[in-house]
């Protein structure tokens, strides 16, 4: 007679087994903590639920822990109990504070979500009364007489997609406020996205795509591979409106200009579409000496330089214009709105500059440094042209 094969027992998973612990010590010890820092929590039946399922509070408290982490400490140990400091440090938990970090701001999701999508009013329980129909019968047999496991399951709710779609693009904490930003998208924008959805750091930029609409994602689609669509998606969604607005033609000039020298900073330079517009008057050689800049530079720097520089000059006024300025003040000058003004001003001091015939572009060079300081010094005389 054959013996059964003994089912050897199951060995323990060290990762749940620390998954747990970690929710368990969430759930009590630490928000035990911040009830006594935060009084106001104390308010609500559950504080967990109610911070989990509030952006606003859950970005607070982790705020909180961050900027009053000796109220914390105590539980930021690793293994052999010392206090861990570094955020990107395994604590005994074997993940750190990054990693719990990421965890918390995907169940806030997920929580958010459910008060977001889900009804806030339970379905009234009806009463129950004797089947009539066969199609009563059936169900309350079903329900009766067959396990769980072979009832068919409930399908996803609004909630469900919403969490399955972004889980896998939520780390920061600085993501918490965004979430009901994020939740107005439409789930198929979100898993096209992937990885872009975490270009999108503030409300401003995800209202910013959801006006772009859909038409220009698809338009993008057609213009480019796929090889650069997913590119342009994981880098800067806002991209989609300016590769729509240039088309299929104005589009491959422009990428092979100066895609090779601007790598990712393409898709930045194609968010404003009055830059591109700008831009489709210039010839490749010009626009391949502004490359380091031109997802900076506004419509009215590019005109103005292109207007007054000699070709060599464009890439050291740049050059030399962003180190004297810091890229902050450059940005201000030069980048979008910009000061009209002050660009012309530059550029004509640049082009009536008597240089050196023998060495004109290391003469600009040296004396370049001169015109930059002397704005600052004095911005207001140098706007007045004193």
């Amino acid at each position: 007679m054959a013996t059964a094969t003994a089912i050897p027992p199951k060995k323990p998973d060290p990762d749940a087994h620390n998954r747990r612990e970690i929710i368990t010590t969430i759930k009590g010890p630490i928000t035990e903590r911040l009830t006594t820092l935060i009084p106001a929590l104390a308010a609500f039946p559950d504080p967990y639920a109610s911070v989990l399922a509030s952006p606003e509070l859950l970005h607070a408290c982790m705020q909180l822990i961050r900027t009053r982490r000796d109220h914390f400490q105590e539980f930021l140990v690793d293994a052999s109990g010392a206090p861990v400091t570094e955020d990107d440090r395994p604590l005994r938990c074997e993940r750190s504070l990054d990693q719990i970090i990421s965890m918390v701001v995907r169940s806030g999701a997920k929580a958010y979500g459910i008060t977001r999508f889900v009804p806030t009013e339970a379905p009234k329980t009806p009463v129950k009364t004797e089947p009539k129909t066969l199609l009563e019968k059936l169900s309350s047999l079903v329900s009766g007489k067959w396990s769980e496991a072979e009832i068919p399951k409930q399908k996803p709710t609004q909630a469900d997609h919403f969490y399955n779609a972004i889980k896998d693009y939520l780390d920061y904490d600085w993501q918490v406020p965004l979430i009901p930003y994020f939740a107005e998208l439409p789930v198929k924008l979100i898993r096209e996205l992937g990885r872009g959805l975490t270009t999108l750091r503030t409300p401003e930029g995800i209202a910013a795509l959801a006006d772009i609409g859909r038409h220009s994602i698809d338009q993008a689609k057609r213009i480019m591979s796929d090889a650069m669509m997913r590119e342009m998606l994981d880098t800067q969604p806002l991209a989609a409106k300016g590769i729509a607005f240039l088309g299929k033609e104005r589009y491959d000039f422009l990428h092979g200009a100066v895609y090779d020298k601007m790598g990712e900073r393409f898709w930045e330079m194609c968010v404003d579409c009055d830059r591109l517009e700008a831009m489709e008057v210039q010839n490749a050689k010009d626009l391949e000496q502004m490359a380091s800049h031109l997802h900076i530079l506004s419509a009215d720097s590019i005109n103005h330089i292109i207007r007054f520089l000699q070709f060599s000059q464009i890439p050291i006024f740049l050059e030399v214009g962003s180190e004297k300025l810091g890229q902050e003040k450059f940005a201000e000058i030069f980048g979008s709105p910009g000061n009209k003004k002050l660009t012309k001003m530059f550029c004509e001091k640049i082009s009536l500059s008597k240089l050196d015939l023998d060495d004109p572009d290391a003469d600009l060079r040296r004396k370049l440094p001169d015109i930059f300081n002397a704005y600052l010094r004095a911005p207001a005389d140098f706007e007045r042209g004193l």
